[in-house]
This record gives structure tokens, sequence and C-alpha cells, in this order.
């Protein structure tokens, strides 16, 4: 921990006074100081309310990448728009044939939280409806129109789990845990998919090696080419080294969607015909069996308190569904972001987004458009939802272990963020001897890990909670 951090810590715990008089002074000065002298930064810091006074403006106007800070967006249009018991409803409908065979199909529309007890509770629905025999299973995966991996995120992080694929057809996350240990030297490294995949084993070369231990093993690596979902490992472990899990994406998650199902039906003894997986939509017959996802408030504590960007992607999608345009779900979901935040008063012209969980450095957003999404939010009927959502500093979601044990404490409601190189905090403040706050603060293009650029937010952070009234 820096020295100025820890000075700053101290005066935090002892609540020296800080006149507004002083503020920008004492903000300029920290932002002026190495390592942020070098980076872009942007802070916009305002009074909660209708009336809001802007105490300290830093770039408020221009733009950055804002990380997962571009969440707030698309949690309030969510919220906004959507409203928080919308739910996502995954369906199964079917048309009886000939000798009491059935053509069933899956209609998927994006549920983020379905896991094989759901699949499980599918086929038992089935059953209990008279399916005792299946001709044709179809799985609908359209709902979600586009590719379900977003062409503007880096294919590096595609093959993880951070950056699953966003299809109307999700199974456990569409993501699987890999461990990964070494054998004998000389020989490929043990690669073992924590669980079975109901399509078929996960797809591997396995280009890796086993070295001694004495050896300085090459990083290990993983790869795909394009959009194949085989699975290259490359790199070495020292024999004797600890094994590794790594979370990685799946990539053909309606397939193994619909072969879960198949399974579930057939462990009840329902013989099953030809699987199809479709991109087209088509009319349905009878609902036989359906399950819903948790209300939106409670994904919206995902996106937020957890920066999960599986759920946030899907509100993006959704978002762009339940607006009926033909286009790709994510850029229609953009639009509908951006409609729906000029409806709560945002300046959304000069905005770009890209995607709904910031993972994309193609998103453009000020700092002023975040603050003013917040003060948005603090009036609006849902915002009481809203402002649940976000983790607490020393308290919850990803700012658990940040500013523990400091007057910041369970006084900070905020959305964190971080890409290499940027990293930004946004959100509401409670000083102890100050009316309530609202501030974003987003830093670009440093050359510092994101551990030290954190020490900076908090630092900052810790200054201004000392505003006093009356001084």
């Amino acid at each position: 921990m820096s020295a100025g951090l820890v000075s700053i810590l101290a005066s935090g715990s002892a609540q020296a006074a800080l006149c507004p008089a002083q503020l920008s002074a004492q903000l300029d000065a920290a932002l002026n100081q190495a390592p942020l002298d070098t980076a872009y930064t942007g802070l916009v810091l305002q009074t909660q309310g209708q009336n809001a006074r802007t105490l300290y403006d830093r770039n408020g106007d221009r733009l950055f990448t804002p990380a997962s800070n571009g969440k707030l967006l698309t949690t309030a249009a969510a919220l906004h728009r959507l409203g928080a018991d919308y739910r996502i409803r995954t369906s199964i409908y079917g048309t009886p044939g000939p000798a009491g065979s059935t053509a069933l199909r899956l209609v998927g529309r994006g549920d983020p939280t379905i896991t094989d007890a759901e699949v499980n509770s599918l086929a038992q629905q089935l059953t209990a409806a008279g399916v005792s025999q299946v001709s044709l299973l179809v799985a609908d995966d359209s709902y979600f129109s586009g590719s379900a991996t977003n062409p503007t995120w880096e294919w590096a992080d595609a093959q993880f789990a951070y950056a699953a694929p966003v299809n109307s057809l999700i199974l456990n996350r569409n993501a699987i845990a890999v461990q990964i240990a070494p054998t004998q030297v000389g020989r490929p490294l043990s690669v073992v998919a924590a669980r079975a995949l109901p399509a078929g084993p996960l797809a591997l070369v396995n280009d890796s090696l086993t070295v001694a231990a004495a050896a300085t093993p090459l990083p290990l690596a993983l790869s795909r080419t394009g959009n194949s979902p085989t699975l290259r490992v490359t790199g070495q472990m020292a024999q004797g080294a600890a094994m590794r899990s790594l979370n990685l994406a799946v990539l053909n998650p309606a397939e193994q969607f619909a072969a879960a199902l198949e399974q579930g039906l057939r462990q009840r003894s329902v013989a099953v015909g030809q699987r199809v997986i479709t991109q087209n939509p088509a009319p349905a017959g009878q609902e036989l069996a359906a399950v819903l996802s948790p209300p939106v408030g409670e994904l919206l504590r995902l996106a937020n308190r957890d920066s999960d960007n599986l759920s946030a992607e899907v509100l993006l999608k959704t978002l762009g569904a339940t607006a009926g345009s033909p286009r790709d779900a994510s850029q229609a979901g953009a639009e509908a972001i951006k409609t729906a935040l000029a409806e709560l008063g945002v300046n959304t012209a000069p905005l770009r987004v890209a995607d709904g969980s910031g993972l994309s450095r193609h998103n453009l957003v000020s700092p002023n458009a975040l603050v003013d999404t917040l003060q948005a939010m603090a009036t609006h009927p849902q915002g009481p939802g809203f402002r649940q959502s976000l983790a607490i500093a020393g308290q919850s979601g990803t700012l658990r272990n940040r500013l523990g044990g400091t007057v910041l404490a369970g006084r900070l409601q905020g959305k964190t963020g971080a890409l290499t190189g940027n990293v930004s905090l946004s959100g509401y403040v409670q000083p102890p001897n100050y009316e309530p706050l609202v501030f974003s603060l987003v830093i670009n293009h440093s050359n510092q890990p994101a551990s030290l650029l954190r020490e900076k937010i908090d630092a900052l952070l810790l200054l201004v909670v000392q505003l006093r009234q009356g001084c």
C-alpha cells in the first residue's frame, strides 16, 4: 500500500474536515501526481438530487472506455424498460403425432440461470403432460439474433467463461471448468473437464508438455481457431506443480442444452428420435413445459454487485429482442439502451454502446453520462432496486474487500470496472458530515496494475468523504 494512501486512510478514519472550497485544489493535486499524471482521468462529483450541484468536474464530457461501469447503463435501461419483475421464459411446445409420438420445439429466450436442475424439471413436466415418445426434438436458438459472441470482444477473452457466448439456449452459464495438471516428464499435461458435457466431450488438441521439476516451463496457453469448438492446449508445467483450474467457454451451447434435455427424457424412458438445432423461428403448438428465470431485479444484482458479464449481456439482448427489431440483438439492445437513457434525461448522442457488460473496448462513455444515469435512477420508481443491486464498500460484491475498516465502509454503493490499463468506479456515497453525493471516476490508458489504480481511486474517495458542511 502506498504511503499516500496510508496517510489518507488515517485521516479518513479520524475524519479530518475538508471544506468544499478546498476540494478542487486537493483533487487536482492528487490527479496530477504520478502515476495518474500520465493516465487519462475523468472525475465528476455532484450532490445527489434534482437540484444537483457539481462539486468537481475533470474531463466530465470526454469519452472513456468504461469497462464494467457500462453495466450501469445496461441495468438502468433494463429496469426502466422491463421492470424489476420481468422474467425470461423457456418453453417447450408439442404437436401430437401418430402412435402417441410428439414433435417437440424447445424455445429459449436467453435465461442465464438455467442449470441441469431446470432441464430435469422440463423433462419431468413433459412426462407429466403425457409425452411418452418424441419423434423430433427441435431446439430453437433464434430469439437472440446475430452472433452469440460479441464481434467487438477480443478473441483471447472469448476462450474463457467470463466471455461465454450469449445465445437463446444457455445451460450452466455456457461454461465448463477444466483442470490441468502435470503428468510424467516428456508426456502431455492432463486436461480433464470437471463434468461431462451432454453433447460429448470437449474437443481437444493437447500439444502441451510436462517438464522436469527443475526446468523453467513455457507459459500455458489455450486457443481456438475461428469459430471451431476445438481447444488447443500449449505450453508446459513442471512435474509436481499444483493443478490449475480454468473456466472455459462452451462454444456449442444450444447443442448442449438439447442433448441434456434428451438425456433427461431418456432417463424417464421417453425415446427421442431426431434432434435438430435451428436458428429459424417458427410457429409453435401447445406449451407443454416451461421454466422461468429469476426476476430482472435479481439479474441486476448479479450484473452490478458481482459484475457478471453473462447477466448483463442477456439484459442487453433482451432489450433488443423485446424492442421487436429484426436486427442483431446486441445492436438492437444497444439502441434500446440509448433510447431508454435519453428518456431518463441522459445525453446519449456522443456515447458508443457496443455491448452490455463493458467487456468491449469499443464502448465509449463519459463520466457525465454515468453520473446522469445514477442521478436519474436515484429518483426513478425503480430506483430502490437499482441502488440495491450495487456493491457496498467493505460488505458485498466487488467492493467487499475494498475500504473495509474506513469511514466509507457501508457508506459507498457503487459499480467497479477493470480492463487492462482501465479502472473505474461510479456510484453513491454518503459522507458523515455532508449531503449525499454521486460520482464517476474513470482511469484510462494507464501502464500501472489495476490493484494500484484501485488504491488511487479509494484514496481519492477517502479524501472526498472528509467534506464537511459549514466551513
